[in-house]
């Protein structure tokens, strides 16, 4: 989907959602910004889709995994159990596969473990936020995810599962398919795995919808340090191909620049300076927010408020920082009919540092590969009918330049053989 239209007279929430390395202090950037806004009397809900929990702990109180826990007033908290969410939403997907890997003589234990396929979590995770975000509970809610890899994961994987228009079509062959052979005695999935499936497909579907409505935004935390920037830039560019909007860049850990701290400290707050410059020039123009290096650990609901006041300052947290066009459509008209061309533009941050893009058509769908991100995007219907002719890659943009076919005379005369045609011509030349 390309479009980010909400439906009329639904209210949406406020949706932030922060990633980043792992270490660079996203939980309490996540944790400091849900404080702040819960303290502006808006009822907020954190949560975090990192299997290596760390919200009970950085406001040092037990948070529940099931349902949201009181944490402070209007602030609640929730640490998604993806097992349980898992268990509660695809037991007869989990029962399928434990018996198909059963007859290929693993062991019952074991299969029981091989049923949590790779990347469902993820799924079920950001399915969770999407209840809860839909609930009309919540005037925000706060997502900290895992790492960035595992967040890039969680994006792209239900995308991959569907894979398109034709995904789903495929998928519809094979349900039809597997009725006519069940009854021969065939390992084949019943309709308990059938419907779980077509729920899951809807929920990620919906997923896709939802973390391109307006109030849904994503902040990338980093330190001043050169891998951090290289990946953040990286998941930088895989958010915006995806047509995410990313509304704040957070620089965590910013040693102070003082000549009294040694010599020792003093090379790494030099050097910190000189990735700071480079942090505002890459990521420009999306706000770069700053918090340097604090002199105690910022446990705790107090500490924490202290924290977003340095990043944001007396802005609002919840305020969408920079709304940025990531997809639009291009038309050029020339004098003759033949030559009009509409080019489908998607804007893809640091495109020019990529060693490899490729573009494939597959049907009403077209695959986009930036070195090692990929995307399946559905095209708009205007340009089903067109014939995509070439991409380009300008500055920060791809262009995708597509034709109308040209239709030939032979066939708007249905393709009929020409040898048949001229013997008709010539007997209705003939006088009976």
């Amino acid at each position: 989907m390309l479009s980010r239209d909400l439906e009329e007279g639904k209210s949406q929430p406020r949706v932030i959602i922060y990633s980043g390395k792992g270490g660079t202090g996203k939980t309490t950037i996540s944790s400091s910004t849900a404080v702040a806004l819960a303290r502006q009397n808006k009822k907020v809900l954190i949560m975090s889709s990192d299997p290596a929990h760390s919200l009970s702990d950085v406001f040092n109180t037990p948070i529940s995994r099931n349902e949201p826990q009181k944490i402070e007033e209007n602030l609640y908290g929730l640490e998604v159990d993806t097992i349980h969410e898992l268990k509660k939403n695809m037991s007869g997907f989990q029962k399928f596969v434990s018996s198909s890997y059963q007859n290929q003589g693993i062991d019952s234990g074991m299969a029981s473990e091989l049923t949590t396929q790779p990347g469902l979590d993820e799924i079920f995770a950001l399915s969770r936020l999407v209840d809860e975000a839909e609930s009309g509970k919540w005037d925000a809610v706060v997502l900290d995810t895992s790492p960035t890899g595992n967040t890039l994961r969680l994006l792209a994987y239900p995308e991959i599962i569907i894979g398109g228009n034709m995904g789903k079509q495929f998928f519809k062959l094979y349900k039809s398919m597997s009725s006519l052979a069940r009854p021969m005695g065939k390992n084949i999935p019943d309709e308990d795995f059938f419907n779980e499936i077509n729920v899951l497909l809807k929920q990620m579907e919906d997923i896709n919808k939802f973390i391109l409505n307006p109030s849904v935004t994503f902040r990338l935390v980093l330190n001043p340090e050169k891998l951090s920037i290289l990946e953040t830039k990286r998941a930088y560019t895989f958010v915006h191909l995806y047509g995410i909007n990313v509304d704040g860049i957070v620089i965590n850990k910013i040693l102070p620049t003082s000549k009294t701290v040694g010599e020792y400290f003093e090379f790494w707050a030099d050097l910190h300076s000189k990735y700071l410059m480079e942090i505002d020039n890459s990521f420009y123009p999306t706000p770069v927010f700053r918090c340097q290096l604090q002199r105690t650990e910022p446990i705790g609901p107090d500490a924490l408020h202290d924290v977003s006041k340095l990043v944001f300052g007396e802005q609002s947290p919840a305020k969408v920082f920079y709304s940025g066009k990531n997809f639009w459509i291009e038309s050029r008209n020339k004098s003759q009919a033949d030559e009009h061309r509409e080019i489908l533009c998607i804007r893809i941050p640091f495109l020019k540092e990529a060693e490899e893009v490729e573009v494939k058509r597959m049907g009403t769908d077209i695959v986009v590969t930036v070195d090692r991100a990929q995307r399946i995007i559905t095209l708009p219907r205007a340009l089903y009918s067109l014939e995509m002719e070439r991409f380009v890659a300008e500055d920060d943009t791809l262009k995708l330049v597509f034709r109308e076919v040209p239709v030939e005379k032979e066939e708007m005369e249905l393709n009929v053989n020409k040898n048949v045609l001229n013997k008709l011509r010539t007997l209705r030349k003939m006088k009976f």
